[in-house]
């Protein structure tokens, strides 16, 4: 096989980066170019085309993924949070047990917000979310029956 070592390809790097108008500076997307890389070099087909080639073309489409990702999740948090409780949320399901941030936590999650959704609309960790969850399903548990994650 003829792949150089990853150095080499941070012209290529560089120019995707340009291509989809990601302004420096590049640390992370560097570090995310790496494990594309090491992905292509465990699938690269040498029949199919020249690895510089597949490698470009599967770090464009990683970036534009991450754009699409990052755009989807910048509309969604900036959108008007529902107000609590929600509208879609019949009150009476609310647990008289819940304290402010855990009811805040299960309207989000019925809501359809990600983990990480939640944590930057209530300016706290993704842990802290998911361990809150852990404590919400324990209060629930006799009401609901859950399945497993």
């Amino acid at each position: 096989m003829n792949i150089k070592p990853f150095p080499d390809y941070y012209p290529m790097i560089t120019d995707v980066l340009h291509l989809l108008r990601i302004p420096p500076p590049y640390e992370d997307e560097r570090q995310d170019a790496y494990f594309v890389y090491h992905r292509c070099a465990g699938n690269y087909n040498p029949s199919r085309s020249k690895f510089s080639t597949y490698y470009y073309h599967e770090l464009k489409f990683h970036y534009q993924s991450a754009l699409r990702k990052s755009k989807r999740r910048k509309e969604i948090l900036t959108a008007t949070p529902p107000r609590l409780p929600s509208v879609h949320i019949d009150h009476y399901f609310i647990h008289p047990g819940f304290n402010d941030r855990e009811e805040k936590i299960f309207t989000y999650s019925m809501e359809g917000y990600t983990t990480e959704d939640i944590a930057s609309l209530l300016a706290i960790s993704k842990s802290t979310v998911l361990r809150e969850r852990k404590k919400l399903r324990q209060k629930l548990s006799s009401y609901v029956s859950f399945s497993p994650d």
